[in-house]
């Protein structure tokens, strides 16, 4: 029953699939208007790249890999991307967006911005087109602090507040953290409220969870959710090198945690953050009681909620009763009906006190 993580940066082999139709246009498009945009996008990042490999002058403090990023200039290419937005050739532009996340990820210490004002006033011209475009970008995989780059800049995307709403908002974008009505937190447990905040998250319908929507599933971030609202997050971005929580927006350079990865966390830094690994029927108290409770796969790589059962009791045979997004999205059911016996042998759980 493996997971696969919300956030895979996307392969070679991935873009030419994804793009493959759109450059058999741009080859259709060419004859006919004399210019296509992704040529033109790729000009100003190869541009951008040459501007940016000068050297820093001695005595000077040298950016990242002994170079400092340089601005670059117009030199008419905004101009040109405008005229090529005339021409209609909006699977070009698909093309240069994700050009220009392939080139970010590459280069996350450069500066892209007068880039991307360019590619933000040539959408403007295409504005039927531009919440497609959106789509097909957001649900790429790149790095999530280059797609918020992208999408605040370039789409202008603004995101609601984190506080303060008397509605659960759930971003279609997995790597952004949702907004919980209904919340928990250590001095405030009961099996009630903990149902109640499970519930808000709407697991078996929410589109934030649907598997394979990207090609991936979810069940990480589902995890992350309710323990967020429970106020005991198992983070979905940690530092590389440390393992200490990341907090969104503040996500530059961070490390996105698969399922595999967050039974790792939960093992090597857990208990700094509150989390101690059990035995099944001590988790299973412990959500009957309303307190935080999850299950980890290890190389299965699958993680699960585990939440009050229906009896207020541990069932020995059919095991834990569990929420989860992942191939399959359930709100309540055993966990032995989720792995083979073989497999449930490698399942751990972990409580937060």
């Amino acid at each position: 029953m493996g997971e696969v993580s919300a956030v895979n940066g996307v392969t070679n082999t991935e873009y030419a699939e994804q793009t493959g139709a759109a450059g058999e246009g741009r080859v259709q498009n060419q004859e006919n208007s004399g210019m296509n945009f992704s040529a033109v996008i790729a000009d100003a990042l190869q541009d951008e790249m040459t501007r940016m490999s000068v050297m820093t002058r001695p005595g000077t403090q040298a950016g990242a890999g002994g170079f400092m990023p340089m601005q670059m200039q117009n030199s008419g290419i905004e101009q040109m991307i405008l005229a090529a937005a005339a021409s209609g050739e909006a699977t070009d532009a698909q093309a240069a967006l994700f050009m220009l996340c392939m080139m970010m990820q590459s280069s996350q210490d450069s500066d892209f911005s007068i880039i991307m004002q360019m590619m933000a006033a040539m959408l403007s011209q295409i504005k039927d087109d531009a919440s497609s475009l959106r789509g097909s970008v957001m649900a790429s995989g790149y790095d999530p602090y280059i797609l918020d780059t992208i999408d605040w800049n370039i789409f202008g995307t603004t995101m609601p507040g984190f506080w303060g709403d008397d509605r659960t908002i759930l971003p279609l974008e997995a790597w952004r953290p949702a907004t919980p009505a209904v919340r928990s937190n250590e001095y405030d447990r009961n099996p009630e409220l903990y149902t109640s905040v499970i519930s808000q998250f709407r697991v078996e319908t929410s589109e934030r969870y649907r598997p394979f929507r990207n090609g991936y599933t979810y069940c990480n971030i589902f995890l992350w959710d309710v323990t967020s609202a429970m106020g005991a997050e198992i983070p979905h971005y940690t530092d590389p090198e440390t393992g200490e929580p990341r907090f969104y927006p503040d996500i530059k350079g961070a490390k996105t945690m698969s399922a595999v990865e967050i039974d790792d966390w939960l093992k090597t830094h857990g208990p700094t953050y509150g989390w101690r690994q059990v035995d099944a029927e001590t988790a299973q108290r412990y959500a009957n009681e309303g307190k935080p409770a999850v299950t980890t796969g290890g190389s299965l790589d699958h993680v699960q909620v585990v939440v009050p059962s229906k009896d207020g009791e541990f069932d020995p045979i059919r095991g834990v009763t569990i929420a989860q997004a992942g191939r399959v999205v359930t709100s309540y059911t055993y966990i032995s009906g989720m792995y083979s016996a073989n497999a449930l042998q490698n399942v751990s759980y972990f409580v937060h006190d």
